[in-house]
């Protein structure tokens, strides 16, 4: 019986193992870890509403109209802690100009009138929305739903790009068209292709 060979194979079989027990001890909740899915549809996210404000200091605008993209944690097992969204660029579609350059701001989450927005736990399958846009009947411009506040005062096509983030999640990003004819009523968005 040839011993060296017998005991090439156990320190194989025992260097295998050993790297096994490795990889799980460094990835063994990784599995768990929650996971952001960001989807617009434009159908159900742009809604008009009545009375409606960007936060509780503003007077309420009797029509408003609010283009929100939904943020879901899809794994099963664990919460995201403090989600936030944040907007990402802006840009106009028929000049090509960055109107968001080097600026990234907080989004506010949906009917929260927090003058600063707060990070939110998602719970697994829960499905949140944050709002990205919004046009009252009674001011021209655009309002942006971040902080600061920023607002697009031309009509138009823009991009809009945003990202999302939570504590152990990997960032998820999703850009959507908005396109404006400078009435309230006509703010409409799709989800862009790149």
């Amino acid at each position: 019986m040839d011993w060296t060979a017998i005991g090439a194979v156990g320190q194989c079989v025992a260097t295998t193992i050993a790297f096994v027990v490795l990889v799980y001890a460094v990835q063994k909740d990784g599995w768990k870890r929650p996971t952001l899915s960001l989807r617009f549809e434009p159908d159900h996210d742009v809604k008009s509403q009545d009375n409606s404000r960007l936060w509780a200091g503003e007077r309420a605008s009797q029509y408003s109209r609010w283009l929100r993209i939904r943020v879901e944690n899809t794994n099963r097992w664990k919460a995201a802690k403090n989600c936030k969204a944040y907007l990402t660029g802006i840009k106009n579609l028929a000049t090509g100009e960055d109107l968001f350059p080097s600026d990234v701001r907080q989004l506010r989450w949906m009917h929260d009138h927090s003058e600063v927005p707060a990070g939110r736990d998602l719970l697994p399958g829960v499905v949140h929305w944050f709002d990205v846009l919004t046009s009252f009947h009674d001011r021209s411009r655009l309002a942006v739903c971040a902080f600061p506040e920023w607002g697009v005062d031309a009509p138009g096509d823009y991009l809009f790009s945003v990202q999302v983030s939570a504590e152990d999640t990997d960032p998820v990003a999703l850009s959507v068209v908005v396109s404006s004819d400078g009435s309230w009523q006509s703010l409409t968005g799709r989800k862009h292709h790149a």
